[in-house]
């Protein structure tokens, strides 16, 4: 099976639940609301939830190690028990997107995005579908939306960079060079993501300039050293074609010496 090489969202039952809560926050009271689906899923028999958070968390401990079939088929049991969680039915897509099934990884979203209309993870899920299937142009309006929404809130202030990433190189797929450009107008090497390194290496990669790209994204590296950053910024150019897939979650460049920037 292939490795899924690029980011999706995955939350646990807690986090759709906060998330739910905090847009229902009654404002009389300041007391957030309690979402539907938890209050099913608190409705149910002692035994029901027993095995409920059981296979819940055996699902999301097979994902985590890459155990797609066993994590469907613990999402299977725990739908037969309740099968409207927005987190499970958002896990559920993941894994079929780890199949390049699309078509049932959308459905899937959807059925989780009806429950939890403007949830951004979903929302988030569906744009990057879109992007690993080629499909740049429905890909790019999701993405400017989704900007649009997050803009400004702190929460999301580290994926606000990897969307902008995105949506530059949704501009370059379309021969936009100039909109990709002025995404990068906002940011330097001195900024605290990856943006202006992996931005710089696109618009090399797309100006046939390889080498170049290659320093850009050695200084990435170099600069970058957390392990829990740099991969889903490859994973996106990997996806894009940019540069060929690897294992071990290294990118096979050599490094240059300073260039006193």
């Amino acid at each position: 099976m292939k490795k899924f090489l690029s980011y999706f969202f995955t939350f646990t039952l807690l986090s759709f639940a906060q998330e739910e809560a905090s847009k229902k926050s009654n404002e009389a009271t300041d007391q957030p609301e309690k979402p539907q689906f938890v209050i099913e899923i608190e409705a149910l028999t002692q035994e029901q939830k027993k095995d409920y958070f059981t296979y819940y968390h055996e699902a999301e401990r097979f994902f985590q190690q890459r155990r797609i079939f066993e994590c469907l088929e613990s999402i299977h049991a725990l739908h037969k028990i309740y099968d409207k969680n927005p987190a499970s039915l958002n896990l559920q897509g993941a894994c079929y997107v780890e199949f390049r099934d699309f078509k049932k990884a959308r459905k899937t979203f959807n059925k989780a995005l009806s429950i939890t209309p403007g949830n951004f993870n979903i929302n988030f899920n569906l744009a990057e579908i879109d992007f690993v299937s080629g499909e740049f142009k429905s890909a790019l309006g999701k993405l400017q939306n989704l900007k649009k929404d997050i803009e400004g809130n702190a929460r999301f202030r580290t994926v606000i960079p990897l969307v902008d990433f995105k949506i530059l190189l949704c501009h370059l797929k379309a021969n936009n060079e100039k909109e990709a450009r002025k995404i990068l107008e906002e940011v330097d090497f001195l900024d605290d993501s990856p943006l202006f390194y992996f931005g710089n290496a696109a618009l090399d990669y797309y100006a046939d300039r390889g080498s170049e790209a290659e320093t850009w994204l050695a200084r990435a590296k170099r600069i970058f050293q957390d392990d829990d950053i740099l991969p889903s910024w490859q994973d996106t150019l990997i996806e894009f074609g940019y540069i060929k897939s690897f294992y071990g979650g290294d990118l096979e460049v050599d490094i240059p010496s300073p260039t006193g920037e």
